[in-house]
């Protein structure tokens, strides 16, 4: 717009008929109006893209890969492994599949590796527990000690031996289990609120409040010691409260609950997995039930 106001008022001035300006005259300055108006729309046409180079744009992709890395499948195990200190011996399980191709997975390939050792080591006991798997077709893959209880503040070590695919191993350590802080829980006909602890050990709480068959959920993601206030908002239409759970996340377990699968054009994510030689997620949990 600005271009073409300029350019025409030049071509007005310049074709103005006067008195001293003869036939030559005007064809020699209608060359130069060319020209200068050429000129004019290159400059500008200069300045808009060294601006935009500049500029991020709403459909920025962000930087892009410098090479294109082609990687091959590797063959491994697949687990996802809980110890879960709670009131429960034996909760604890380790689930272990092979990794399959999608070919594999198309000619539904069995996922299952029958000569599986799952055990776990205590770091600070030096003792080992092992998981052996339930025969039950309906557990299929599920690794159980029946009296194993992790304890809160231990180091975990997790070896998942196989004689065909390498050694998987992976690494843990409970968190402290949650724990109200005292005179801090109030309940009323319409709210339920207390005081939580929080410890460095813990990535993440999951609170649930139940009604008989249903609940209500928070998330709370920590952010450091100290302490947050929860309130569970309820009404007189919902059934009595029967029990409150409270359950704490080591890092590994909230690397892996809060990852989602996602599709960004030209954008790159590396696959959350935190074990070694292998695939999945080993991590832990502490578990703390009030009942009203």
């Amino acid at each position: 717009m600005m271009i073409n106001k300029v350019t025409h008022r030049i071509s007005r001035y310049f074709n103005a008929p006067t008195g001293n300006r003869g036939g030559t005259e005007r064809v020699e300055l209608n060359i130069y109006l060319r020209i200068l108006k050429t000129v004019v729309i290159l400059i500008s046409t200069c300045w808009h893209l060294s601006a935009l180079k500049t500029c991020d744009l709403p459909t920025d992709p962000g930087p892009m890969p410098k090479k294109l890395i082609n990687t091959e499948f590797e063959p491994g195990l697949n687990v996802f492994g809980v110890l879960r200190a709670d009131s429960v011996r034996g909760s604890s399980f380790i689930h272990v599949e092979k990794a399959l191709t999608t070919q594999q997975m198309y000619e539904e390939a069995d996922i299952f590796d029958t000569t599986v050792t799952v055990q776990v080591m205590d770091s600070l006991s030096g003792e080992v527990f092992l998981f052996e798997m339930i025969e039950d077709t309906t557990h299929r893959g599920y690794y159980y000690n029946s009296v194993f209880q992790p304890e809160t503040g231990h180091y975990y070590t997790l070896e998942v031996q196989s004689n065909n695919l390498p050694m998987l191993t992976g690494r843990t350590i409970v968190p402290t289990k949650p724990s109200i802080i005292q005179n801090s829980l109030l309940i009323s006909e319409t709210k339920i609120r207390f005081d939580l602890q929080l410890t460095a050990d813990t990535y993440q709480y999951n609170c649930y409040l139940f009604f008989g068959d249903s609940y209500l959920e928070k998330q709370i993601s920590n952010n450091g010691d100290g302490a947050t206030t929860i309130v569970f908002n309820i009404s007189g239409d919902d059934e009595a409260v029967t029990g409150l759970v409270i359950i704490g996340y080591d890092r590994n377990l909230t690397e892996y609950l809060n990852s989602s699968p996602s599709f960004i054009p030209q954008t790159f994510h590396e696959m959350v997995n935190t074990v070694e030689n292998g695939y999945g997620c080993f991590g832990s949990l502490a578990m703390t039930t009030v009942l009203f």
